[in-house]
């Protein structure tokens, strides 16, 4: 048989949360992680060169996709740094990078024979992975990881280096294999989900072939890839995107196979125009692709009837015709530079595959009997891992489900970094725009809807966070007329660490959800400027005073007095990175920081009314607009409209450059507290208004 049982390949089988996953991965491939660390740099560097590919855009594209990446792979990557020991956003990068360069032309082959064109009529599915750059190699350490993770189905994923989490070849429980082509188009310089990941959302949670699809259909699909799909069921088809356009290929009546390398056959007849010209182009170019793909019709029309698994693997082996003693070239199924090999049998849940030496198809290869690995009991590595902990609180804001009902979630300083960066009289807590994000979430995810709008938001009091205790808090919901009523509650502690009052409210909020109006600001509303025009913004106007903001809560990059009680001013929406890549699309806002930048700038006008420290108190309305994508450049005007005694109200609006309104406020209120020192305030008045503009307006108002 093809298949030599002795096959050396890693073989890791990992159980539990994501975040148990990924400490057992880490402490399992510690070495293997810290050599693609090592070797990464050089042997990345001139694919990407070859793309065109510079470190901005590198940086920029794994911002984006990191975006869109779900919580689970978030907590795993945050389990794999606790445990090896490397920084999280490096991960993030080897974990991506198979992502970033989407569109890089890599020679593939796949097959799916099944019915009248098999031996027992079971469904096999042939993988060859190909990757055409030789600087690649040395960085190549496959391994073969099966994945049980709680609450998905088990699946097997094979990698190519360690880090690269995503799949692009695999099988799971339920019978479905999977794997990649990429085949030649322009590449696409939109952000789209990733396709590995993508792939292991299939993996772990498709039971169908009509579920994938449904879950293909649900995600933001882009770059250029042929995704070959075969289901113990009986079925096989090929979904292929390019771009913004897709198209399918299946088995049907009449014929029991499909084949796919590197061209479209289906999805470039989408385009329109001068695109579908270029790509028919690029199509008709591929002449080594086209071979391959006659080549594997030409073999499965020869064993006809007749093929087995083993015959599958056979076929994977193919360097041409066999009496001309023929060496793998860049035209044969066993290309030179073939690096993974897989066959799948998902009736039987069996798999072979080989990887090593290039071609790889060629190497002595393994088969595996996955069923009994995919059984929910203790990995057999589990000996070597360290001892799982449950994860704390992390973005996303939404913490985990407690069993008296509603959400619960632990603030702890070593996970929630970010509360460093935001201090209040030197203590750190959280943040009020971070508090709303979490309401509004747990609303979108007992409702089962998009957050369109907050009402009565209230802050009540901050949740302080010592760096020597941890805290938890408790989030409750119930329905009430069109929407939910959110609270959130923490015990108040003695410093010794007894619990003087248990369950105190801190933050409570009407959340209504549904569709969000597309309003537009009018003409104009924020040409006017001040007569000095932009002015950088003083991100310090509360260092060492009252408040303290750190880098990450800096989102205002100018500011433009109109008056004494207007402003407007100019905000990054920030690029997810670290901690806070995680966005999902039930979030309130693009991220807290960004609302907080909001507040900030409503603040200035306060600090300048009265020299007295703004607080965040409560909001009557937060209604939310289009989504801002990351990166982008926002506007935001402010209104100070009333003092109330010791309370100021602001409107704010914020708007994208089209003019399309992504945020309004009605109703914000501060509280003004008397903490700056006479130094302080008059270094306040310099940094925020250094022309004297307000004063000499305040003084005419007045005079």
């Amino acid at each position: 048989m093809p298949s030599e049982a002795a096959a050396s390949l890693p073989l890791l089988v990992l159980s539990g949360s994501p975040y148990e996953v990924g400490r057992q991965y880490g402490s399992l491939m510690r070495q293997e992680l810290e050599r693609t660390v090592t070797l990464g740099a050089s042997a990345l560097r001139p694919v990407l060169t070859k793309l065109g590919m510079k470190a901005q855009d590198v940086t920029a594209r794994m911002s984006g996709l990191a975006a869109l990446l779900p919580l689970d792979v978030h907590e795993e990557l945050q389990g794999i740094a606790d445990t090896s020991g490397i920084a999280r956003e490096t991960l993030l990068y080897y974990a991506l990078i198979l992502d970033i360069v989407s569109g890089a032309p890599i020679g593939c082959s796949q097959f799916a024979v099944l019915g009248q064109a098999t031996a027992h009529g079971n469904v096999l599915h042939g993988h060859n992975l190909d990757i055409p750059y030789p600087t690649l190699a040395g960085l190549m350490q496959p391994c073969c990881i099966i994945y049980r993770v709680t609450g998905r189905i088990p699946y097997v994923s094979i990698t190519f280096w360690a880090g690269a989490l995503g799949a692009c070849a695999g099988m799971n429980a339920e019978g479905l294999s999977l794997g990649i082509n990429v085949p030649v188009a322009p590449m696409d310089r939109r952000t789209f989900y990733p396709l590995t990941f993508q792939n292991r959302e299939l993996l772990s949670r498709a039971r169908t072939m009509d579920e994938a699809s449904r879950i293909l259909e649900g995600l933001p699909r882009g770059g250029s890839w042929n995704l070959m799909l075969a289901h113990r069921s009986g079925t096989a088809q090929v979904w292929e995107q390019t771009g913004p356009y897709s198209g399918q290929y299946r088995t049907g009546v009449g014929k029991d196979f499909v084949v796919s390398s590197n061209h479209l056959v289906a999805a470039h007849k989408q385009a329109q125009g001068h695109e579908a010209a270029a790509l028919e182009m690029l199509q008709e170019m591929q002449e080594d692709s086209i071979h391959r793909y006659r080549r594997m019709e030409q073999l499965i029309g020869e064993r006809w009837g007749h093929i087995t698994l083993d015959t599958a693997v056979e076929f994977l082996r193919d360097c041409g015709e066999p009496s001309g003693g023929a060496s793998p070239s860049m035209r044969t199924l066993c290309r030179a530079d073939n690096v993974l090999s897989m066959a799948y049998e998902p009736t039987t849940l069996t798999m072979d595959f080989a990887a090593g030496g290039i071609p790889a198809a060629l190497e002595r290869r393994r088969r595996l009997a996955l069923r009994p690995l995919f059984q929910d009991r203790l990995p057999e590595v589990e000996s070597a891992s360290a001892a799982p902990v449950q994860p704390v609180g992390r973005f996303p804001m939404l913490g985990t489900a407690r069993q008296a009902g509603g959400r619960e979630r632990t603030f702890d300083l070593q996970e929630d970094v970010y509360l460093q960066e935001h201090l209040v009289n030197g203590t750190p807590v959280l943040p009020g725009a971070a508090a709303i994000e979490w309401l509004a979430e747990v609303a979108a995810l007992v409702g089962s809807g998009e957050v369109a709008e907050l009402r009565d938001v209230s802050l009540e009091k901050f949740i302080r966070v010592r760096p020597d205790r941890p805290v938890q808090a408790q989030v409750r919901s119930e329905p009430r007329g069109e929407g939910w009523e959110l609270s959130a509650y923490v015990d108040i502690h003695h410093p010794r660490g007894l619990v003087l009052r248990p369950e105190v409210l801190h933050y409570r909020a009407s959340v209504l959800l549904g569709p969000r109006p597309d309003r537009r600001v009018e003409p104009g509303f924020g040409a006017a400027r001040g007569p000095d025009g932009e002015i950088p913004f003083s991100r310090s106007y509360v260092e060492d005073a009252y408040f303290h903001v750190g880098e990450r809560f800096r989102r205002v990059d100018w500011i433009s007095y109109l008056s004494p009680r207007q402003a407007i001013a100019c905000l990054r929406v920030p690029e997810p990175d670290g901690y806070f890549a995680s966005v999902p699309r039930a979030r309130f806002w693009v991220d807290p920081f960004f609302l907080d930048g909001c507040f900030q700038l409503a603040g200035t006008l306060g600090i300048l009314h009265n020299l007295r420290a703004p607080v965040p108190k409560a909001a009557r309305r937060l209604s939310l607009g289009c989504d801002p994508k990351p990166g982008e450049r926002l506007w935001c005007r402010a209104e100070l409209t009333r003092e109330e005694g010791e309370l100021l109200y602001y409107d704010f609006t914020v708007w994208n450059e089209a003019g399309r309104v992504c945020l309004e406020a009605h109703d914000y209120c501060s509280i003004s507290v008397d903490a700056y020192t006479p130094q302080q305030k008059s270094s306040l008045v310099s940094s925020l208004d250094p022309s004297g503009f307000l004063r000499a307006q305040r003084s005419l108002a007045h005079g």
